[in-house]
């Protein structure tokens, strides 16, 4: 086990190294759009879609104030076209020219943009975005040698073509993402929409002459549109088998962030930009594991404590086995019937040897917390096993 650690611990840096080469002031933008605090809404949109910014800073004189993004204005209720940009803004990490890439994607990992302003003293300089990032992975050994199905996210979520609109904004509000894949009455995939279309359509749109205030937030019912008329046919698609440098340099030259995995057209997972991500984030030279929690509502926040005391214990668990880079957990919640409701947690743990993903599904988030941390510590020592079952066998050829 010493001798894997030590060379998983080579394989880390150097990627680390790899990766971090490469300067935020030779990957970022210099041309790019900004709004100023008294900016209106529709104006707002309008320059975001004719930038294809998913987040657009708001200066006022040169100052940065903080950015706006879709998700913001998906999620805020009674909007109308007048909202001022300053009741809208969303603070930014903070991200200079000297900020290391592994870093970055970190700071992509805990604010959920893809776009992120590049500042000198509060002084936007550019705008760096999640492609970006990924654009310098696909040339590297160590990348070269992983496929799709090692870091794609299993047993995705889907609308079917005929659901409303309401039902792909309410599936995207549930589990903090920002683009979904459709699929028709037999499961097949037929398309993919994003967060971007919906705002697009409700505010730039032939949807702003039915909007009305609070449609977005679901105060009235959205847009009552099917799914299938907003979204992207034909979608671009990987199997599981595909070397990991096709996902990611498609990704990056067609400018989109989430390609559904398939078999025999069903599909059998996602593979998004946030993961490529989480796979350079892991190597970040730290002192601890990186963990985030997502999805909790405010009304579950008191359990947070107790949901990480179960994270840190099973982490410490799992060190013993090999040790854990990055750890994230996104809660959803259902099946609301009065004081109570049923928690769904998938987590995602970076090793320096692999990669895991587990759910868990309980009524009570610590239990749920506990049960995700049993399965990983499962699988993790099952995966160890098996290595060593395979040297085993190969000594007594």
């Amino acid at each position: 086990m010493v001798g894997e650690s030590i060379e998983g611990l080579k394989r880390k840096e150097l990627l680390r190294s790899q990766i971090d080469a490469n300067k935020v002031g030779d990957l970022m933008r210099t041309k790019f759009e900004t709004v100023g605090p008294e900016t209106p809404l529709s104006d707002v949109v309008a320059k975001m879609n004719s930038s294809d910014l998913h987040e657009i800073p708001v200066v006022d004189g040169k100052k940065l104030l903080g950015v706006i993004s879709y998700q913001t204005i998906i999620r805020r209720k009674n909007l109308v076209l007048g909202t001022k940009a300053k009741t809208m803004v969303e603070p930014t990490p903070e991200i200079t020219l000297d900020t290391p890439l592994t870093e970055v994607a970190e700071h992509f990992l805990s604010s959920g943009f893809r776009n992120l302003p590049v500042t000198k003293g509060r002084v936007v300089q550019g705008i760096i975005t999640r492609t970006a990032v990924i654009s310098v992975l696909p040339p590297l050994k160590e990348i070269k040698a992983m496929k799709v199905g090692d870091v794609m996210t299993t047993e995705p979520h889907a609308v079917h073509e005929k659901d409303k609109i309401k039902d792909a904004m309410g599936l995207m509000r549930k589990l903090d993402v920002r683009t979904v894949p459709v699929v028709d009455a037999n499961g097949k995939l037929v398309g993919i929409i994003g967060i971007r279309d919906l705002v697009q359509y409700s505010w730039s749109g032939p949807g702003i002459k039915t909007q009305g205030p609070g449609d977005m937030a679901g105060n009235k019912d959205p847009i009552e549109l099917e799914v299938r008329s907003l979204m992207h046919e034909s979608p671009i698609t990987l199997t599981a088998e595909d070397p990991l440098p096709k996902a990611i340099q498609t990704m990056v030259d067609r400018n989109i962030s989430t390609i559904p995995v398939v078999d025999e057209g069903r599909m059998v997972g996602i593979i998004t930009a946030y993961d490529v991500l989480e796979l350079v984030a892991s190597v970040r030279q730290r002192d601890m594991v990186y963990t985030q929690i997502s999805g909790l509502e405010e009304e579950d926040r008191f359990s947070l404590d107790s949901m990480e005391k179960e994270v840190q214990a099973g982490l410490a668990k799992i060190a013993k086995i090999t040790r854990p880079l990055l750890f994230t957990i996104h809660v959803s919640k259902y099946n609301n019937t009065g004081n109570s409701a049923k928690y769904s947690l998938t987590g995602r743990l970076n090793t320096e040897n692999s990669h895991y993903m587990a759910k868990a599904v309980d009524w009570s988030l610590p239990r749920a917390t506990e049960e995700l941390m049993d399965t990983l510590e499962r699988l993790v020592k099952e995966r160890k096993e098996h290595a060593l079952d395979v040297r085993m066998k190969r000594g007594r050829r």
